[in-house]
């Protein structure tokens, strides 16, 4: 009996605890009650909010915020339109600081965050934390770092995270080293077979901008699982993405757009996984895969995507992939009318000691300047299955080997597309090519954003 009344005492002292941690959770309002964002931070304990006047924030306590592990909320009253956080293009300083291992249960939310100046992100910087960053503008800022290609972040550098990224515009950002320019993502988990920390590098990045930025978009780097989703990733001056040594990722790369990157849509190198689906890549350039371009050494899987009106300096205009010690898997895709100056204006594939795996797939109305408009298939072991190709084999070059080149099950007929100089890719009911392809039903991918740059049209380039 008398435990019975103990364990009730101590559970109606638990639930008053809990219920006051709940009830006396206090709104900090800056700079009414604190006069900084930080000696708010400072004051706030878990679970209260520190609501940010309109305004712009700068000088001591608005700038290198660090929110010193704490599980709360720091938000603007108006959004980030409203509220700004200005650097100044001060040296070592940015906008906010994320190093004491919080949580998704901190979140930072409605600020525009500019002009910051740093060696790692010069807006935000994340190093073993994982907090979560909405609705906020990140721009202009500068990662000065550039010793190493592991080293960028010009808006946001992420560091064995996993933080969320979601409803946020980055852009005009600039690293020194180029990479990740936007987003820099590194993993460290292990050394020598030892694991050095818990903490996982799976970021997540969701219905977010990435654009303008003077570098690649997004890089990641050694050790890394992004979760990059429903993203609009365009008119970096970088690759778009780009999945570069042991970034090997098993979340898929989804619904997304990358178009108009000056260095490439996405890319995988250096011994990385990829996977990309139900996504949109479009008018990017690049000197080889621009599209998309697979390393020697790296794992592509690529599903539902169209792949449309990119230009190759060299091979590729669409995809290509010169593999030795990797593989490539690309289903479902539809790649048309993209243009190469040497060979491949669809698909480049060189292939030795791997694989490459060509199935469910559209390849018609592209160009080359040099060779191969459609297909160029060289080296094996390269698998052609059921796809609509046109020229088929006469455009490829080569005769069917079973052991080195797999050609089955192909047709060469007009896929049909329903309007394709409106961008509708989708196929007419009588399609000969009905079940290959992308099955993506978007806006059309002629479509340009809001930057609004002058697109060099399908039509033109045939004409020059």
């Amino acid at each position: 009996m008398q435990n019975r009344k103990l364990y009730f005492s101590l559970f109606i002292l638990i639930s008053l605890i809990c219920l006051n941690t709940y009830t006396y959770a206090a709104t900090i309002y800056v700079p009414r009650d604190e006069p900084t964002i930080q000696s708010g931070i400072d004051r706030a304990k878990n679970g209260d909010i520190v609501l940010v006047a309109d305004g712009t924030y700068k000088g001591e306590g608005n700038v290198n915020i660090d929110f010193r592990g704490k599980e709360i909320t720091v938000k603007s009253v108006s959004g980030p339109d409203s509220t700004t956080i200005n650097c100044l293009w001060t040296s070592e300083t940015r906008g906010f600081i994320f190093q004491s291992q919080e949580t998704n249960n901190t979140l930072l939310e409605g600020f525009t965050i500019l002009n910051g100046i740093h060696d790692l992100g010069g807006g935000i910087h994340i190093n073993d934390a994982s907090p979560t960053i909405k609705n906020c503008v990140i721009s202009r800022n500068k990662a000065t770092a550039r010793r190493f290609h592991a080293e960028g972040g010009g808006g946001i550098y992420m560091f064995n995270s996993e933080a969320i990224i979601v409803d946020c515009l980055i852009r005009y950002n600039t690293a020194e080293s180029t990479h990740g320019a936007g987003i820099f993502i590194e993993g460290d988990l292990t050394k020598n077979g030892t694991v050095l920390r818990e903490t996982k590098a799976e970021p997540s990045i969701r219905n977010s901008e990435i654009i303008g930025n003077s570098g690649s978009g997004i890089f990641t780097f050694e050790s890394v699982n992004p979760n990059i989703q429903n993203c609009n990733i365009s008119q970096n001056t970088g690759r778009g993405i780009e999945y570069n040594s042991f970034a090997r990722t098993n979340i898929p790369i989804t619904d997304c757009t990358i178009t108009q990157n000056t260095s490439g849509g996405v890319k995988v190198s250096e011994y990385s996984v990829m996977t990309i689906t139900n996504s949109i890549i479009k008018h990017n350039t690049a000197t080889e895969g621009a599209g998309i371009d697979c390393g020697p050494t790296s794992v592509l899987y690529a599903s539902d995507c169209i792949i449309v009106e990119n230009i190759a300096q060299k091979n590729g205009g669409g995809i290509a992939v010169i593999s030795t010690r990797g593989n490539a898997e690309i289903s479902n895709c539809t790649i048309t009318r993209n243009t190469a100056n040497e060979r491949g204006g669809g698909v480049y594939a060189f292939i030795e000691g791997s694989s490459f795996d060509f199935t469910d797939s559209i390849v018609w109305g592209n160009n080359s300047n040099g060779t191969h408009d459609e297909f160029s298939a060289i080296g094996g072991w390269i698998t052609i299955k059921s796809c609509d190709i046109r020229d088929g084999l006469n455009g490829i070059g080569r005769e069917a080997d079973q052991e080195r080149f797999t050609y089955e099950d192909n047709i060469d007929e007009d896929p049909l597309f329903v309007d394709p100089d409106r961008g509708d890719y989708s196929l007419k009911q009588n399609s000969p090519a009905i079940d290959m392809g992308a099955s993506i039903s978007r806006d059309g991918v002629m479509s340009v954003s809001s930057i609004g740059k002058r697109l060099t049209r399908w039509g033109e380039l045939k004409r020059r």
